[in-house]
């Protein structure tokens, strides 16, 4: 039959049934796609999450109020979960120089787990040293003693000046913690940076027991050149979930002390307040 002897509504048909066959074809070469793809493109596929929400619904005088439930599927990109997780840890994340005022050494990386000024840190980038200096993310910079140093974790932890030199109070802003191990395969966020900040994403890719009754060191498929000492290990949700010790680094390069173990040693230990 020529083209030019259908119908409108012929034609209205003929072009919806091209389209359904596009769009069947177009979900086919998308889902063979998907399947082919290696794990870092599709770890950062969108997640899909089911939310219920609830609104009451005026009713007519002299009848009681309706309460009308509904589920909403809401998108969400991962990439947009990690940008969260970042600037929710970034307060939290300082930065250990040496206590020279003239010419500060940077040491490493340290994470702030009270609101009193604790800070924990890789022992091993402290050097012996009793008095530090730390730089918060806004620039403020205070001093600060180490008061407890655990060999078998391999965490330090200081205690921080409450003001700074001009006499301005300092402020803390402590982390979440985990109290659990992560799971396999769970994204993670690893920050790093000497002079500013830097991230990458990795997985969750073994648990390594570290021995009877000890929590094991959480390894990651994050490159060991990236890691420093001190470098937090953050979910999704901005919640630590390990540090970089030289105790976790010796069992894998790219591992950390679980958080869990850093909660342990924060309630146990002793810590004196800056200049005791």
């Amino acid at each position: 039959m020529d083209m030019e002897e259908l119908s409108k509504s012929q034609i209205v048909l003929l072009t919806l049934l091209v389209s359904f066959v596009t769009s069947i074809a177009t979900g086919i070469v998308t889902v063979s796609l998907m399947d082919q793809a290696p794990p870092t493109i599709a770890q950062t596929v969108n997640r899909i999450i089911e939310r219920t929400v609830e609104k009451v619904v005026p009713s007519p005088a002299g009848q009681s109020a309706a309460v009308v439930t509904t589920e909403k599927t809401v998108i969400v990109k991962e990439s947009d979960l990690i940008v969260q997780a970042v600037e929710k840890i970034t307060p939290s994340l300082v930065r250990v120089y040496t206590s020279s005022e003239k010419d500060p050494v940077f040491l490493g990386l340290g994470i702030v787990i009270d609101a009193e000024g604790s800070i924990i840190v890789d022992n091993t980038v402290l050097g012996g040293l009793s008095k530090v200096a730390i730089t918060f993310s806004d620039g403020t910079s205070v001093g600060a003693d180490v008061s407890t140093n655990d060999e078998s974790t391999g965490i330090a932890f200081i205690r921080s000046a409450t003001t700074t030199a001009d006499g301005k109070a300092a402020h803390f802003t402590p982390v979440a913690l985990s109290v659990g191990n992560p799971v396999l395969g769970q994204t993670v966020v690893v920050l790093s940076g000497k002079s500013i900040p830097r991230i990458t994403d990795g997985l969750v890719t073994a648990l390594i027991p570290r021995g009877e009754g000890e929590d094991s060191v959480v390894d990651t498929n994050v490159s060991a050149d990236f890691i420093m000492g001190g470098s937090p290990l953050i979910n999704t949700e901005g919640v630590l979930l390990g540090v970089s010790t030289a105790v976790s680094r010796t069992s894998s390069q790219s591992g950390f002390m679980p958080a869990a173990v850093l909660v342990k040693k924060d309630k146990d230990s002793e810590k004196p307040a800056a200049g005791e």
